[in-house]
């Protein structure tokens, strides 16, 4: 009890770590300065940081063709809404049928005409409750309820359009921008996504939805939640047996000439038998016109044939006015299963398969899926499934790779970029089959694009599995389900409740910047840069969510006084975990310790701390820099994976590789981190990143002093006695030359040598074993040790026979583990540098180093 007591008084009184616990005053967090910018090292992440990004940004410039994939698959009758008559839901409500309703209420999102007052959009229903079953087939009018919710955010992301030039030019590229918003005024988020694309077709389903009637008694709906985007109107789980060869065929498709029929006939799920021994039908399964890069975007060539589909597949669609079933996206059974393929027990175990094991092979997977299931709480794997319950909620972190083989695409610099979102998921019992399986929702923040994908919430059948625009058959991808009790549950701390949750707070702010790119903040036009991309707007959600928590605890005094008066609370014990994750995330998404000014403003503005302004983005490289780590969707899918992982949570990785039919012409390829696709130089340049950009705070400070202490305790009595020290006076020299000559040390050896041993030694943040850190810290020294007697007897002849001697040699390896263990301890390589330049400065100047370099002035001028 008294231990839990003081573990509270000290986080509640300490300065570091300070994330969530310190007071919430904006003007404590740090300032950018150039100063410090240039102290911490910026100038080397400058030169590293300013190149990477001219390379992925590289990639993305100049299509030649100007039409957009969106606009080739709209030729095809069957992708658009005209092709499913509404009136076929009424009669199949009436009948008995294999298919289920995809949601209660849902519907075709209509733009009305402007001028309108409000934010309030027109809805085609094509679902309804059984209550209002009238409802279908008629165009209501949709707009927001009077929630917390609504009262809140659409206020927040309500702006004019106006269509800037850039957006323009972005257009001619081939890229969809909300060209039927341009001009409207008191633009909001329901408006944003119904002008998102060029045609009214974007299908949504609503939750917590209030049926009403206006003044003329016309109904109306309001919804206390954004709408999530969805694809299909129906939805059944089938086993797909083989073409239907009476049928008619697609004209071109991959493979060998000619295509087989894209109508199949399937069997449906029997749940009384558990088995596909339902119903036997023909649904058609369309061929994808070819995109905007000659690649289809799924097709159902061998689709039979698919491994993946051994345990069924869930097809989402709608009926045709022949009344075919024609199948708009496609889902494998297993792969949203509570059904691992792989259990893996332990950190250790765990940390290895998101480094190493994730992405590996992942051109010989194409066509697979992998279910793997990391626990660090229990001792068997029957323990770690049955730990997941129906109405859990979860964290999603999602990562998708590109397109390789003979019509893949071009890489940006060496390097397979990838996208980055974050989402949730929720353990639900799924109606036709009742066993337990994932629910997942993104929330995507996504720049305009050739396809059409809309930032927003979107269902896992509208944003992976949609057939049109899905990533399922195109992509490799890699969706990690976070179960951590730290995120999901708002807290109680005895009679009063914090309605912020992690979890919760994250959906509210990706919604906000997905709003916001869906109207280029007014201009039209939201790009990727090296400060504004997926990955960075996804984290600065994340920064905000955390900050929005601290601000709704530490603003609250009699909640502060409840805390430290029950430190044993269960609550208490859970705020606690999130206190040390929110460090440690803060550490990832802050790397400097220096908050992005964009990221400060917006979470100021979120927070109700200012009043004045509004959101917005600084796509600066300074920016870029101070939210580096986050900058490559890869790395930052490992670290905060990792990161959860040292926490406790419980990551389950649903992969999928390119599955679904065959398209000989592609393959799944992995997303890299820096030039990921030259591995040494990747490794050597991802190194350099973090040890150049890692920040010197107190904490290193003070590693960095006591490692001093520690090596000027043991290195001078042994120099003194073995006569190898001696105390002098500076050299005789003009102060300018001593100078020159102090800050020509700085750079060689210290900077030279320091670097080396940053190239050899893993970073603290790449979470490698112990053993294996080891071993190449044995390595790094042995080398750095033999390097001087070598240098002695070649480029540096003045260091013989200094070098080779024994008291120097003793020395220098003591020099060498004191930087090796405050390397692994501040992953600093500027910390390094100094304590490396302290050290032979002082030997050179005070204690007789240039007197055993031979010559004295030769030795100034040439000092090594």
């Amino acid at each position: 009890m008294r231990q839990r007591s003081r573990w509270i008084e000290t986080k509640l009184t300490k300065t570091r770590p300070r994330f969530l616990w310190q007071p919430l005053h904006w003007a404590s967090f740090p300032k950018t300065n150039w100063r410090g910018f240039l102290a911490n090292g910026y100038p080397w992440g400058f030169v590293l940081l300013g190149a990477i990004a001219a390379l992925v940004l590289s990639g993305t410039a100049g299509w030649t063709d100007a039409v957009s994939s969106y606009s080739l698959g709209q030729q095809a009758a069957f992708n658009q809404p005209s092709h499913y008559p509404v009136a076929t839901n009424s009669e199949l409500n009436n009948r008995d049928t294999p298919y289920h309703p995809v949601a209660e209420w849902m519907g075709r999102l209509i733009l009305p005409d402007a001028p309108i007052d409000g934010d309030w959009v027109w809805m085609e229903v094509y679902h309804a409750p059984a209550r209002s079953q009238a409802l279908v087939g008629q165009t209501v009018r949709l707009e927001w309820g009077d929630g917390a919710f609504p009262e809140s955010y659409p206020s927040l992301v309500t702006t004019d359009v106006e269509l800037s030039q850039a957006a323009r030019q972005f257009q001619a590229l081939g890229n969809v921008i909300p060209t039927r918003l341009d001009g409207r005024s008191q633009v909001g988020p329901l408006q944003s996504l119904a002008g998102s694309r060029p045609n009214d077709d974007l299908e949504v389903r609503l939750t917590q939805v209030t049926l009403t009637a206006n003044a003329a008694g016309n109904p109306v709906l309001q919804t206390e939640l954004e709408p999530v985007q969805i694809t299909g109107r129906w939805y059944g789980l089938v086993d797909i047996l083989e073409p239907d060869a009476t049928r008619p065929a697609p004209a071109v498709c991959p493979g060998d000439d000619p295509c087989p029929s894209e109508f199949f006939r399937v069997h449906h799920y029997n749940a009384v038998t558990g088995t596909f021994d339902g119903t036997e039908d023909v649904i058609r399964i369309p061929q994808q016109p070819r995109d905007r890069n000659g690649r289809f975007f799924s097709t159902p060539h061998q689709l039979e044939e698919s491994v993946a589909g051994e345990a069924g597949w869930y097809v989402y669609g709608a009926y045709d006015a022949d009344g075919m079933f024609t199948v708009q996206a496609l889902e494998p059974r297993s792969l949203h299963r509570l059904q691992p393929q792989r259990v893996i027990l332990g950190k250790r175990r765990g940390h290895n398969y998101i480094t190493q094991r994730n992405w590996r092979d992942t051109p010989e997977r194409k066509g697979t899926l992998q279910s793997v299931l990391i626990d660090p709480i229990h001792s068997t794997a029957e323990e770690a499934i049955a730990d997941w319950q129906e109405g859990d909620m979860a964290l999603l972190i999602h990562l998708f790779g590109g397109i390789g083989g003979e019509n893949g695409e071009g890489s940006s610099g060496w390097m397979v970029t990838g996208h980055y979102a974050y989402g949730i998921a929720e353990v639900i019992r799924e109606p036709i089959t009742g066993e337990l399986q994932f629910d997942v929702l993104y929330q995507q923040v996504y720049a305009n694009n050739p396809n059409g994908i809309v930032s927003g919430s979107l269902d896992w059948s509208a944003y992976t599995g949609d057939l049109q625009r899905g990533w399922l058959g195109n992509r490799p991808i890699s969706d990690v389900i976070v179960k951590f009790d730290a995120l999901a549950r708002p807290f109680q701390f005895g009679d009063k409740t914090v309605s912020v949750s992690i979890l919760r707070e994250l959906g509210l702010q990706t919604q906000i910047l997905a709003a916001r790119y869906r109207t280029g903040d007014g201009n039209g036009l939201a790009a990727v840069t090296p400060a504004t991309s997926c990955v960075q707007d996804s984290s600065q959600a994340l920064y905000i969510a955390l900050t929005r928590l601290q601000q709704a605890i530490l603003t609250d005094e009699a909640l502060v006084a409840w805390l430290r008066e029950h430190p044993n609370d269960p609550e208490v014990q859970r705020f606690e975990r999130v206190v040390e994750l929110g460090n440690n995330l803060n550490a990832f998404l802050v790397p400097r310790g220096t908050v992005r000014p964009d990221w400060e403003q917006n979470a100021e503005f979120l927070a109700g701390i200012s009043g004045e302004g509004s959101l917005g983005n600084q796509p600066t490289l300074e920016n870029a820099l101070l939210s580096w780590r986050s900058i490559m969707p890869r790395q930052a899918h490992d670290e905060v994976s990792r990161i959860l992982l040292r926490a406790g949570a419980q990551l389950w990785f649903l992969r999928t590789n390119q599955v679904g039919g065959f398209d000989p012409s592609i393959e799944p390829i992995a997303p890299t981190k820096v030039l990921g696709q030259l591995p040494i130089i990747s490794l050597v340049a991802n190194r350099l990143l973090n040890a150049t950009l890692t920040p010197i705070g107190e904490r290193e400070w003070a590693i960095f002093l006591a490692i001093l202490g520690i090596y000027t305790a043991i290195a001078l009595p042994f120099g003194f006695q073995s006569h190898f020290l001696i105390v002098t006076r500076h050299p005789p020299f003009p102060w300018w030359k001593t100078l020159l000559t102090v800050v020509r040390l700085f750079f060689l050896p210290a900077l030279f040598e320091e670097t080396l041993r940053v190239i050899l030694l893993p970073h603290p943040s790449e979470g490698v074993s112990i053993l294996f850190w080891t071993a190449w810290a044995i390595i790094s020294l042995a080398l750095y040790v033999a390097y001087h007697p070598i240098n002695a007897r070649t480029f540096y002849r003045a260091g013989y026979p200094t070098f080779t001697r024994l008291p120097f040699l003793v020395l220098c390896t003591l020099l060498g583990l004191a930087c090796t263990l405050l390397y692994g301890l501040t992953g600093s390589l500027l910390a390094l540098v100094l304590f490396h330049w302290l050290v032979v400065v002082f030997w050179l100047f005070s204690l007789g180093g240039f007197g055993k370099l031979g010559d004295t002035d030769k030795s100034l001028s040439t000092a090594k």
